[in-house]
């Protein structure tokens, strides 16, 4: 037990020195370089791994080193999608049948796949303790809940009448979406000690998109974002003049999204509170050949991926490096 405890403070003491350094330094560039992807990227990790999903559905694990792993599918599931990752590189998603009648949830490490429990499981979220965030079938209801997956099982988190966890953070802090008994859902935040606390605006819906490791949330109210910490919420002014889908946010409070008059003319974007928004598409070199129509996630080397239209490619994964 004295050993474990020693162990378990070394390895906090480590990753707080990590996310200090990540504070200190520059997480954003003035200039990116792109690269293509072969897969639809949903996160990138502090080691450039990037989950997503391949064209022909499959979930994939991809990084300059490897390349592209697509993973292997269980006995009677014939596609899959890739939700996300941690930094040691263990991915969460989805297998489905081949009607995409049923699905169930999976984790990938170590080069096994781990079939999850709960019922219509799907997780959005894995931290570095392999915790899990998402939301399945809650036990004697009907109604899919949010969920925290660890240690091999699936616990509710709370909350009357359904709704989701999309993200968790290495200190074991979740956000996500609870629907009250008028049918309106509500951004939350839950840690143990004091279980769901609502933390959206009162008078709208709204939804908690993610946490990093200060705690601080990314919260979406309609057309307003918000930036909730120490109990309070900030206004963001991501897109001027256009709606915006923020995606993602780091430790250094970066967002990135994707911004436009409608979903066929999204473009992009990354805000943080210096320079605040900025067009990705700006960011890259002039002729090539890139539409960024979505940034997805952002590590804390500045590093983004998304999708967008390179050259007579639609659709196209890709990730941003900085250019120093």
């Amino acid at each position: 037990m004295k050993y474990s405890f020693v162990v378990m403070m070394l390895a906090l003491l480590f990753a707080h020195s990590l996310h200090a350094g990540a504070k200190a330094g520059d997480c954003v560039a003035q200039h990116y370089d792109a690269i293509v992807l072969p897969l639809c990227p949903t996160h990138i990790n502090e080691s450039t791994q990037v989950a997503g999903t391949t064209s022909h559905h499959r979930a994939g694990l991809w990084s300059q080193q490897e390349g592209l792993q697509e993973l292997p599918l269980p006995p009677d599931f014939y596609n899959s999608e890739g939700l996300g990752l941690n930094n040691a590189g263990h991915v969460i998603g989805v297998v489905y049948d081949r009607g995409f009648a049923k699905h169930q949830a999976f984790t990938f490490a170590n080069g096994n796949l781990t079939l999850l429990p709960g019922e219509q499981f799907t997780p959005h979220w894995i931290s570095d303790s392999d915790e899990i965030a998402g939301e399945a079938i809650v036990p004697q209801k009907s109604t899919t809940g949010p969920m925290l997956w660890t240690k091999g099982s699936a616990a509710p988190l709370g909350g009357c009448c359904g709704g989701t966890a999309t993200s968790v953070n290495n200190r074991g802090q979740v956000v996500g979406d609870i629907y009250d008994k008028e049918g309106q859902y509500h951004a939350f935040f839950w840690d143990e000690s004091r279980g769901i606390q609502p933390i959206g605006p009162s008078d709208r819906y709204s939804s908690a998109i993610a946490i990093n490791d200060d705690g601080h949330v990314l919260v979406q109210a309609f057309s307003e974002n918000y930036l909730y910490s120490e109990g309070k919420l900030r206004q963001l002014d991501l897109a001027p003049g256009y709606p915006s889908q923020p995606r993602g946010l780091n430790n250094c409070d970066v967002i990135v999204g994707s911004f436009g008059p409608f979903a066929d003319a999204s473009r992009a974007f990354l805000w943080e509170s210096s320079q605040g928004f900025r067009d990705l598409n700006n960011l890259l070199a002039p002729g090539s050949g890139w539409k960024l129509k979505a940034a997805t996630s952002i590590n804390d080397k500045g590093e983004i991926v998304g999708w967008g239209d390179y050259k007579q490619l639609e659709n196209t994964g890709f990730l941003l490096v900085p250019r120093r």
